[in-house]
């Protein structure tokens, strides 16, 4: 099989059977459903009715939200048969030609992981094209002001599935509380594998209040300083030395005035 299409979710009753049904209507028919669930009440089994969907209801058992979406991928990864994962938030949905463009680049076997450049949803249905921030990549930049890689989100990434694998064995990413899966794996995949940023318009990404993220976009709270800080020191953890730029000093001494309060 090529492809497993892992879906998390959480109490998104309102977004679920758009989601579900976006991969349904793939292109491309070498794949498999794999939806882990930890839902205070099970999804509609109108919504899962399909054979290629292999259904899982979970336990919810963390006060910590990225550590409960950590757990719902790794269960799915365990269950899942594909070469390739596409990673998939509940209330995010595929173009019905993701699949089939996804094929077709991956058959360049060099490409360990692949981010889409996808397009966001805004609550009032407005529709936005992320953008590539080519500053990122720049040495300057990264040496002097922020040595992070791009991140355009969970939904986004297709990864093989051993890389996956084996970034749940070496990272030991259940340690770090407040960092999503995204920001995990294109960390360490981009130390160690080949990252790629090929396709776009394939992925729909909803923004809204409940977002993951939406705790930690406000640089003026704690939490934005406790997560930057522990961003920091996963690089460390990975890279085995810290990158000694603006970004790890101001970090560093806002972080340790904050902790106090």
């Amino acid at each position: 099989m090529k492809f497993s299409i892992i879906i998390n979710t959480h109490n998104q009753s309102s977004f679920i059977g758009e989601c579900i049904n976006s991969c349904i209507n793939q292109d491309f028919q070498d794949y498999e459903i794999v939806i882990t669930d930890t839902s205070n009440q099970k999804i509609n089994r109108k919504y899962i009715k399909s054979k290629k969907i292999n259904y899982f209801h979970l336990k919810s058992d963390s006060r910590y939200p990225v550590m409960d979406q950590m757990n719902q991928v790794l269960f799915g990864l365990n269950k899942s048969s594909g070469k390739y994962i596409c990673l998939l938030d509940g209330d995010d949905k595929f173009s019905k030609k993701k699949l089939k463009q996804l094929s077709y680049i991956l058959k360049d076997e060099k490409i360990d992981i692949n981010q889409d450049l996808p397009i966001i949803f805004s609550k009032n249905r407005k529709i936005e094209q992320n953008k590539i921030k080519n500053y990122k990549n720049n040495h300057i930049y990264k040496s002097t002001l922020i040595n992070w890689p791009q991140i355009n989100g969970t939904s986004t990434i297709t990864v093989k599935k051993k890389i996956l694998k084996l970034f749940f064995k070496k990272t030991k990413p259940f340690k770090w509380k407040y960092l999503a899966i995204d920001v995990q794996l294109i960390l360490f995949c981009s130390n160690f594998f080949n990252v790629e940023n090929k396709l776009n318009k394939i992925t729909f990404k909803r923004k809204h209040e409940k977002n993951l993220d939406e705790t930690f976009s406000n640089l003026m709270t704690k939490a934005y300083w406790i997560r930057r800080k522990m961003q920091l020191d996963l690089n460390f953890s990975i890279k085995k030395k810290n990158t000694l730029n603006l970004d790890f000093f101001i970090t560093n001494f806002i972080f340790f005035i904050v902790r106090f309060f």
